[in-house]
This record gives structure tokens, C-alpha cells and sequence, in this order.
């Protein structure tokens, strides 16, 4: 037999490289959707998304919270007073009401705000703030030195609820150096009374405390 024709050759292995193409061109590879991964099924829930979900807070208030957030009062007066409290649990129901009654005493001087730390945004605002825990702050601090009946200053600690490390007493002094730092005199002590039927108790008291009379 005679030597084959090179260009035969050459012709047969362009026309074996042409079909193997085609043949990768008509069959789905896998960037082709031949080994596509189906979508992830998005999971039904039976509820509303949680992270949506707004619930009433078990803190008794005088205002309605948006986004775990109310305010009482002019945002641009010179004092502010930050009441910050755990919704779900009621805690700081009687601080919250004193702070009612220092805002109506004082209503022209004062912005007070409630702030349920945790909702996301009241979380987000007590972050802000730098407060930690349950507590009331008058323009943004908690320690205050006061003045007492004696020649030695005090030191009034907020960070935490009335009763507890603080009671009005305390706090209506800290107010009067805030008061007199931004309007040059204290601030009014002629509070409304309670509407709760328990007496704001003292450092050291225990809660709830009977005062022997009724409701405001």
C-alpha cells in the first residue's frame, strides 16, 4: 500500500476537532444550566417576620412609643431627661411616672424621653447614649453632685430606678444644678401628684410602700 496523503490527514483530524465543538457547543455545560443549582425556597413562616413585630410595653407611660422611643415636651429645651427602661418587664413603671409629673411641673423647661431598650430602636438610641441598664439621665449624665442641708456635697447616682440607689429628693436636686446651668435658676419642685396609689418610695424602701391613700 501506498504512503497516505498528508493533506487527507490533516483534512480528517480539522474535521474530527470541528465535531468535537459542535457537539460541546449543543450540550449544556455547566455554567450552561446543565448543573445549575435551584434557587433556595424561601422559608414560610406561619407568622409575621419577628423583626417587624411591635408589642406593647408591659412599663406603664404617658406617651405612645414609636419604635421604642416616646418624648414628652419642646426637643430643643435646655434640659433633657432620658428615662431608659426593659418594655416586656413593667420595671420603671414609678419612674416613668415621676418623670411624667417633673415634665408637667416644668413643662415649658424640659424634654423628656422614654426609651424602651429593647426594641431595636430604643436599643439603638440608648447605644448612642452610652447608658447601660435601666436609668435616668439629665442631659446625658448620671452622676451629679448636689448640694445638702450639711456643708458636704453629695454625689447622686441615676443609673438605676427610683427607689433603688435614688429618690425624688435626689433627683429634684440634681435638676435644680441642670435647671441653673441652663436657665440660671432650680427647677420647680411643686410636683403633681402620683397617679399610682403607691407613695414613690425612698432609697432603701421597699417597693410599693402603702401611703394610706387612694388614687390621685
Amino acid at each position: 500500500m501506498g504512503r497516505p496523503n498528508k493533506r487527507l490527514q490533516i483534512l480528517g483530524i480539522v474535521g474530527a476537532l470541528a465535531l468535537v465543538v459542535a457537539v460541546c457547543l449543543l450540550v449544556p455545560g455547566a455554567g450552561e444550566g446543565g448543573d445549575k443549582k435551584p434557587k433556595a425556597e424561601t422559608k414560610k413562616t406561619d407568622g409575621p417576620d419577628p423583626r417587624q413585630q411591635t408589642f406593647t410595653p408591659q412599663t406603664k407611660l404617658p406617651v405612645k412609643l414609636e419604635n421604642g422611643i416616646g418624648h414628652l415636651g419642646d426637643r430643643n429645651a435646655k434640659v433633657k431627661v432620658e428615662v431608659f427602661f426593659p418594655g416586656h418587664s413593667g420595671c420603671g413603671s414609678e419612674t416613668a411616672d415621676f418623670a411624667h409629673r417633673l415634665y408637667l411641673a416644668n413643662k415649658e423647661k424640659v424634654h423628656v424621653v422614654f426609651v424602651d431598650f429593647e426594641s431595636p430602636g430604643g436599643g439603638a438610641y440608648q447605644g448612642k447614649a452610652g447608658m447601660h441598664c435601666s436609668g435616668v439621665a439629665i442631659n446625658g449624665k448620671q452622676s451629679w453632685k448636689v448640694n445638702t442641708d450639711s456643708a458636704k456635697p453629695k454625689t447622686v447616682e441615676l443609673g438605676s430606678n427610683l427607689g433603688d440607689r435614688w429618690g425624688e429628693d435626689d433627683f429634684l436636686k440634681a435638676m435644680d444644678v441642670a435647671f441653673k446651668q441652663a436657665y440660671g435658676q432650680p427647677a420647680n419642685h411643686k410636683l403633681p401628684p402620683s397617679k399610682s396609689s403607691t407613695k414613690p418610695h425612698s432609697p432603701g424602701a421597699g417597693p410599693g410602700m402603702p401611703t394610706g391613700g387612694g388614687k390621685a
